[in-house]
């Protein structure tokens, strides 16, 4: 039976949060940004992304959360609490690897997020970015309540602008207990 299990990112995590961030891009995004930049550039620039927040405390305060599917890191999940108050407690990211998706890995990931935030920011909506043309992900978010806002113009690494929308959660008790059903 696999053994599935979540752990807190350190510092020492950033290779491996670095890892799962450029695979899962390089799985969804192909074809959104350039393949030079998810080929080439992506690797080295989300090792430096994540060296910065996970080693230096860049962009903090924020918690990430790695799940571990028979000892091999399969996922991971960003809150940033404080990056855009206006819109309550973000959600940077949310990414499961190819191999694993269809199993509901994302929404137990998705599932911590909210629990987490109704713990630590009650009252605080939990919101994302989706890039317009991520359909597989619009689909999940609003499978599960997400509501989305039209889409605007966004500045991504390899240096596209691309269509972006973003998901919100304005109950998020409700999104809790969506989740455990």
């Amino acid at each position: 039976m696999p053994k599935l299990a979540f752990v807190p990112a350190q510092a020492e995590h950033a290779a491996i949060v670095a890892d799962l961030h450029t695979t899962s891009w390089q799985s969804a995004y192909r074809g959104l940004l350039p393949d030079r930049y998810l080929d080439k550039e992506a690797a080295a620039e989300r090792l430096q992304h994540w060296k910065s927040r996970l080693v230096d405390g860049k962009d903090g305060p924020f918690e990430v959360l790695i799940a571990v599917l028979d000892d091999k890191p399969v996922g991971f999940v960003c809150l940033q609490p404080e990056a855009d108050p206006a819109f309550g407690v973000y959600l940077d990211n949310l990414h499961v690897m190819p191999s694993v998706q269809g199993v509901g890995l994302g929404k137990q990931l998705l599932a911590w997020a909210a629990q987490r935030a109704r713990e630590g920011w009650p009252n605080k909506p939990l919101f994302l970015y989706v890039l317009e043309d991520n359909a597989e992900a619009r689909a999940f978010y609003r499978s599960v309540g997400g509501i989305e806002s039209a889409p605007f113009p966004d500045a991504m690494p390899g240096g596209v602008t691309l269509a972006t929308r973003r998901v919100s959660w304005p109950d998020v008790p409700a999104l809790v207990a969506r989740l455990k059903r």
